[in-house]
């Protein structure tokens, strides 16, 4: 079917073509969405198309194809619309048909009213999802799509990050591989993702909170006057879970898809008709204001209707088909990101190893309350003298293609949302900072923690943390109950002693502090664009691959652990054992193996060794243990 070569700016002409031809097809709805799939099969043509994440709203017209990569933020009830409707000429008094597909606003000329109760008019149900740019996004990532849809670098999300600078003259091209290592002034600067900000004085010259909006506004967070507290609560904001004030967000408005085709925090790469009709604001029956409160203008948060969408497994650009790395090429890659974890671990190299099996291990399974996969990792025996972790958490933030950097302070845990919370009045999911897309690295910064009493919220928060942690799972509040909400977010836990937190693996760092300054300028010497591009696909091919155990093997490796419980009952469990083939499944894939072979397992029990010899923690004494997890802080 020939189509005209407006479909891009005015893809209403072709909805309206088909449908004014929708004898020809037995469902012309369907031929629509399958028309638009047609047309955005081939990658070019979908990057062509205009991308909100690096666009101000404002350079987008009504009504045309748009771009937007995003998180799920939250879900509203489906909303009836109409699909077809009947308008009557007041002149002539003759009436017509009309397609009400992907509008928002019913159109009808100066001299045409919409018949209301026509027996013509057709009402369906389109779902209803509000998307938040990618939260955690590292902006390398950004920069990728950048350069990849020939466009200004944009937010998506992210915010430039404040640790880095440029590179060495001869070491990495452009300012998208750059960072702060060497120096400590970029390093001192405020950590990226921390929510919150200075104590201020408003007007009246009462101590309130300032931060910055999603939408960049500076917001004063009154405890003490109510007059703030009713402003803050009309206040139009974008909902991020982890505030940025580059951020997007859209309502994206779904047809003819299944109720289970997604999931909060599922992320989603669509292409949809852009409605930003001033009108919308004002309406008030009948409408999508009307069942969720007040919610940001369309200049502000843009309605979008979906014409073809793609779910997104992971967030790295760099690896799709045809691009993955050869098993020379990963196993040279694998020699190259040990080096530089170890020195960025001031020169441990058994640390450095542990972190890489973390940084590649993903949730395959769930077996009823045993998760399958997580590695969670605890690091102790760190500090952040000069900035140590910043800069690992620098490093880290080139590497993966979503971080998010946690400082544990009293006053976090105290003063912050962690867990999303069901605002009914306003009737939207209001974020928490561990609202996280799926291979998300959360970094937990123990080291900033001070003696003290934890309030009952820091205690919730605390709790919130260990069990994404242990069942990696999350309990969103909706006030009367809560649900819960199955995640895939590895955590690693830095921590000068034994950490507060659960994890499955402990490991005592022993660096030579001495190195420092050293070691990240030779990490900042040997990173160049090629070198971290190839870590970057290295990560996420080892993370997606497949992976089988050997039924010879799974033999094998049974008798050698009942051997060892032989030998040592108390030392080895039924739980190191799993921990064992966890271990063992990251050694495998690590080394661009689909599945498990002898070698592999006798490096996990040498590893293992060494870890258990003189590198996990005392027990920690005086500690409570609600939920499985010590929460105790001796207060002052």
């Amino acid at each position: 079917m020939p189509v005209a070569d407006d479909w891009k700016t005015c893809p209403h002409n072709l909805v309206s073509k088909i449908y004014k031809a929708k004898h020809e097809y037995a469902n012309w709805e369907v031929t629509v969405s399958s028309a638009f799939k047609d047309l955005l099969t081939c990658e070019t043509t979908w990057n062509s198309l205009p991308s909100l994440n690096h666009l101000p709203n404002h350079e987008v017209a009504d009504g045309q194809l748009v771009r937007f990569r995003g998180m799920v933020q939250d879900m509203f009830d489906p909303e009836i619309y109409l699909s077809e409707y009947e308008i009557r000429n007041l002149a002539s008094g003759t009436s017509s048909i009309q397609c009400g597909r992907y509008r928002d606003v019913l159109q009808n000329g100066m001299r045409e009213e919409i018949i209301q109760e026509s027996d013509f008019n057709v009402m369906k149900d389109r779902g209803i999802v509000y998307c938040v740019s990618i939260p955690g996004e590292s902006p390398w990532v950004t920069d990728v799509h950048s350069t990849r849809y020939n466009e200004k670098a944009g937010p998506s999300g992210t915010a430039q990050n404040p640790l880095k600078r440029g590179l060495e003259p001869g070491t990495a091209t452009a300012t998208e591989e750059s960072m702060d290592m060497d120096t400590e002034s970029g390093a001192a600067a405020t950590d990226v993702a921390q929510a919150g900000g200075n104590d201020m004085e408003d007007d009246n010259g009462v101590v309130g909170k300032r931060s910055k909006g999603e939408d960049g506004s500076v917001v004063i967070k009154n405890g003490n006057n109510p007059a703030a507290h009713e402003n803050m609560k009309h206040r139009h904001d974008l909902n991020l879970p982890i505030p940025n004030a580059r951020g997007k967000a859209v309502i994206v408005k779904l047809y003819d898809i299944k109720d289970d085709a997604l999931k909060l925090n599922d992320m989603v790469d669509l292409v949809g008709i852009v409605s930003l009709d001033p009108a919308l604001a004002a309406q008030q029956i009948d409408s999508l204001e009307d069942q969720s409160g007040t919610l940001p203008p369309p200049s502000l948060v843009p309605r979008i209707h979906a014409v073809h969408l793609k779910k997104v497994e992971h967030n790295n650009p760099l690896v799709g088909p045809g691009r993955h790395l050869t098993r020379d090429e990963m196993a040279r890659t694998r020699e190259q990101i040990i080096y530089i974890l170890t020195q960025a671990l001031l020169g441990d190299a058994l640390a450095a190893e542990y972190l890489l099996y973390h940084l590649i291990s993903k949730v395959y399974g769930r077996r009823d309350i045993q998760v399958l996969g997580k590695m969670c990792l605890n690091l102790f025996n760190v500090n952040s003298t000069n900035n140590w972790m910043k800069r690992l958490y620098t490093v880290l933030g080139l590497l993966v293609p979503g971080s998010h950097y946690l400082a544990l302070s009293r006053q976090q845990l105290d003063s912050t949302n962690f867990v999303p919370v069901k605002d009914f009045e306003a009737n939207r999911l209001v974020a928490g900072v561990l609202q996280l897309p799926a291979s998300t690295n959360l970094v937990v910064d123990e080291t900033v923690m001070s003696d003290g009493q934890l309030s009952a919220r820091g205690v919730q928060n605390l709790t919130a943390v260990g069990n994404l942690i242990r069942w990696q799972k999350l309990d969103y509040d909706f006030k009367y109950h809560s649900l819960e909400y199955e995640t895939d977010v590895p955590v690693l836990v830095l921590s000068e002693g034994r950490s507060l937190l659960p994890s499955d693996f402990q490991l005592k760092v022993i660096p030579e502090e001495s190195l420092l300054e050293t070691n990240y300028r030779n990490i900042n010497s040997i990173l160049n664009k090629d070198l971290l591009n190839r870590i970057r696909v290295y990560l996420t091919q080892c993370r997606e691959s497949d992976y089988s155990l050997p039924e010879a093997v799974q033999t094998a490796v049974t008798d050698d652990f009942v051997q060892l419980r032989q030998n040592d009952p108390n030392q080895f469990t039924p739980e190191d054992l799993h921990s064992h083939l966890v271990l063992a499944r990251l050694v495998a894939l690590s080394q661009g193996k689909t599945s498990l072979e002898a070698e592999d397992w006798n490096k996990v029990k040498e590893l293992e060794a060494n870890r258990r010899a003189n590198r996990t923690p005392q027990p920690r004494a005086h500690a409570s243990l609600p939920n499985g997890m010590q929460i105790h802080i001796p207060a002052n």
